[in-house]
């Protein structure tokens, strides 16, 4: 393959060697003469007539006798001395040598500002626009035509072309006219047309296809930018191109409203292709170079309400201007290319192409170098080399897509293997965790020596803390895991900070430590929130700063500002007096794992995972939480939450259901005797079967036990209880199927109240569990406390 390439080129140096030496340079004018007799039109085709003509000023007609003066053609029109010349009206005369009897000659001209007409002697050949001795009297118009001459008689033509000059900012002949025979000029008018819709055609079938593609991906943005860019640069063609095609087609007078077409027209372009690099390369330290091609590209706007003459000067020198500002954009593309951007190589060939063509189309403009306009075919290669670019730029996405498509998938099996590892760990240690805090609650009950029960409060306080450790973490692994959600329900707000004040102020020394409520009379008195989720931030809150304040007050502050009528911002203030916090160690302070009071106050207790947990609640809350602190002086912790504010009334003489342990003389013990109830506790683990058991034996009743789902089944066939504790997990048949086979049982004369106990307490398990038929839902280790508040909560449903 590389050998083929190699001789392909190799073939095409020797022909273009080859074709330079064969065909010579055409002959250029001097003083007005322009000598085409060794020109062999036949073989090396048209002659442009570039080069030195006479120019007579504001004259129509040309007196012999006068000494002329030359300009070069193309370019502006200059007096002898090469000054250029201002706006006004002139006859360019040519004097061309040809071979006598030489068959008919065709030409083809330039682009002439603004109105001209073509003679030959005195016979008028091709007239465009009108022209005039005024901007009034003219008339102009761009047109680029191809004209048959009369017959050479005389061994010479005498080309004259009278041209004015009013409707523009500079004057002259801007592209050059081709002398040649009807097949030479024919073609070349051919082959420019061609290049035209060519340009045309190809820019407008990207700018479809482009638009196409950003319908299939509208996070896409990229294509419908390139694609309004192709499709203004082919509306261009129209008006810029070689042959200006419209111009053949709109009514003649329409000079003027073209040239501020092809401003706005510009502009928009402009536009359009720097927010399309923009949206290429988006990163925030190119925004000045993007704002100021903005301001840029709309300066031309402002100049719309001048004359044409100054409006075509303001356009022409905004061609530099936006040069410059193109400059400008080779940065984040030749920094695109520094780091390997995909197809970053592509998009900066396409732009220095188009910015070297666009160079030579602003020294056409102002008439310094005699070329076709080529912006257009610039706009072609950066079309195609574009489309090359996007094309490997979709690849790399596509890629990169896929990629990212198994990272996904490889994290998603790290989370639901990290779930069901944490949700095992906690069924795990939860289990025997039932047994060691059940028995120690019933321990804490008999008879004790003051050494014993000293011994028995480490036992618990160390529980409580592994179960603390275990519910934490859980937490924490699911905000992490996105898998928080919010459960709305109304409360009383006013009876919900008393309730968990007074269940704090238990846990104080009131002679040293006082805990007190503020609240503003402006609160709101029902708010809608997720329960559960406020004691948590509360009770974290309050609950450090009780363990860190042995002396002096402890406050919950509460206000509301109002949102509107149905919202308002409830602001949470926890301030105390206690030891403080380090400056150096606030960033910390919500960092997981972190007890950055343990070196000052030598309580270690916890699991550093407190505040982690509420400023993460907080945040899924919508609300933000904040702290300032002064060591030795105390700390002030301040939330917001947006909450709604409801009107429903509701009851409120019901306490908090989840409070701390109950205390011994608070048990009710004759229960049984005012909740009647058959229940029954089916389990498989034996020591949690036999702590269920005390616990209801504790209250009054006498329970029937299961040892396994099967046995659940026979139980609640032959028994009928009100009551079922049902583990979920059983080694025969799980809870849910025991529940499932319950609830299609038709032989029972009533369905009994069963609710989950389980170790897993995942949000996963607890719908599971509802949605199989069971009535409510308990984690274990089973508390006395949950006990006999489910009894109570379910006994209606016993009779």
């Amino acid at each position: 393959m590389k050998q083929i390439i190699l001789n392909i080129l190799f073939s095409f140096l020797i022909f273009s060697f080859f074709g330079c030496i064969q065909k010579p340079n055409p002959p250029m004018a001097k003083f007005g003469i322009l000598d085409s007799r060794d020109w062999n039109f036949d073989l090396y085709g048209n002659v442009p007539l570039n080069g030195e003509w006479e120019i007579h000023w504001k004259q129509w007609e040309p007196k012999e006798e006068q000494k002329p003066s030359y300009t070069k053609i193309p370019g502006n029109w200059t007096d002898f001395l090469g000054n250029k010349l201002p706006n006004g009206y002139a006859t360019l005369r040519l004097k061309i040598l040809v071979k006598e009897n030489t068959k008919s000659f065709y030409l083809q001209n330039g682009v002439t500002r603004n109105a001209f007409r073509i003679q030959v002697g005195n016979e008028t050949v091709y007239e465009s626009g009108k022209i005039g001795f005024d901007s009034e009297s003219e008339i102009s118009n761009i047109n680029i035509q191809t004209v048959s001459l009369p017959q050479v008689e005389k061994g010479f033509i005498d080309l004259r072309i009278q041209v004015s000059c009013f409707h523009y900012h500079v004057c002259g002949v801007a592209t050059p006219y081709l002398l040649g025979t009807h097949d030479g000029i024919n073609k070349s008018f051919f082959e420019a047309t061609s290049r035209d819709i060519l340009v045309f055609s190809s820019l407008g079938t990207l700018a479809f296809f482009h638009f196409v593609l950003f319908l299939f991906w509208r996070d896409e943005k990229t294509h419908l930018y390139f694609s309004f860019v192709c499709l203004l640069a082919s509306i261009r063609i129209l008006s810029i191109g070689e042959t200006r095609l419209i111009y053949n087609y709109i009514p003649m007078g329409m000079y003027e409203f073209m040239v501020r077409v092809n401003g706005i027209s510009f502009t928009l372009l402009y536009l359009s292709f720097v927010r399309y690099v923009k949206e290429v390369y988006p990163d925030k330290k190119y925004q000045y170079f993007y704002q100021m091609n903005y301001i840029a590209a709309v300066i031309l706007i402002f100049g719309i309400p001048f004359p044409t003459q100054i409006y075509s000067k303001i356009q022409s020198y905004h061609l530099i201007l936006s040069l410059l500002g193109l400059f400008t954009l080779l940065y984040p593309i030749i920094h695109g290319v520094m780091v390997k951007k995909p197809g970053a190589r592509f998009f900066l060939f396409s732009l220095v192409s188009t910015m070297l063509l666009f160079s030579l189309d602003i020294l056409t403009e102002f008439a310094k170098k005699g070329t076709a306009y080529l912006g257009q075919y610039g706009f072609l290669v950066f079309g195609l080399s574009q489309a090359l670019f996007i094309a490997d730029r979709m690849i790399q996405n596509f890629k990169n897509k896929e990629k990212l498509k198994q990272e996904k998938e490889l994290a998603l099996a790290e989370v639901r293997f990290k779930s069901a590892f944490l949700s095992t760990m906690s069924h795990e240690i939860r289990t025997p965790m039932n047994g060691i805090l059940g028995m120690t609650q019933m321990f804490g009950q008999t008879n004790l020596t003051d050494e014993q029960k000293e011994y028995l409060s480490l036992i618990q306080f160390s529980g409580e803390n592994l179960l603390l450790l275990v519910n934490d973490i859980l937490d924490l692994t699911k905000l992490e895991a996105g898998k928080f959600e919010l459960r709305l329900e109304t409360i009383v707000l006013s009876k919900f900070l008393n309730d968990m004040v007074q269940l704090f102020r238990s846990k104080i020394n009131i002679q040293y430590v006082n805990l007190e409520l503020v609240t503003n009379t402006d609160l709101p008195k029902h708010i809608i929130t997720d329960q559960r989720r406020f004691t948590q931030i509360i009770s974290n809150l309050l609950g450090n700063a009780i363990k860190f304040t042995e002396t002096g007050t402890i406050s919950l502050i509460v206000w509301s500002d109002p949102i509107d009528s149905k919202k308002c911002k409830l602001n949470l203030q926890i301030k105390d007096t206690g030891i403080g916090i380090p400056n150096e160690k606030l960033k910390d302070l919500f960092q997981p794992f972190l007890q950055i009071h343990s070196h000052l106050s030598g309580k270690t207790n916890g699991t550093g995972l407190g505040l982690t947990i509420t400023k993460k609640i907080v945040e899924e809350m919508s609300g933000k939480i904040s702290v300032l602190s002064e060591l030795g002086k105390g700390s002030v912790f301040h939330v917001e939450i947006p909450v709604s504010i409801s009107n429903e009334e509701i009851p409120t003489n019901d306490s908090l259901p989840n409070q701390s342990f109950l205390k011994s003389d608070n048990w009710e013990i004759n229960l049984a005797e005012k909740f009647p109830a058959k229940i029954l506790i089916a389990d498989d683990d034996s020591i949690n079967l036999k702590v269920s058991k005390m616990f209801l034996k504790k209250l009054g009743y006498v329970a029937l036990v299961a040892e396994n789902g099967e046995k659940t089944l026979e139980v609640v066939e032959k028994e009928n209880p009100d009551l079922i504790l049902l583990d979920v997990q059983m080694p025969d048949i799980d809870g849910i199927q025991v529940t499932k086979q319950i609830r299609k049982n038709k032989n029972l004369k009533r369905q009994p109240i069963i609710i989950a106990l389980t170790a897993n307490v995942m949000e996963e398990e607890r719908e599971n569990c509802l949605s199989s038929g069971m009535d409510d839902f308990m984690t274990k280790p089973l508390l006395m406390q949950d006990l006999v508040y489910m009894i109570k909560k379910w006994s209606k449903g016993f009779d």
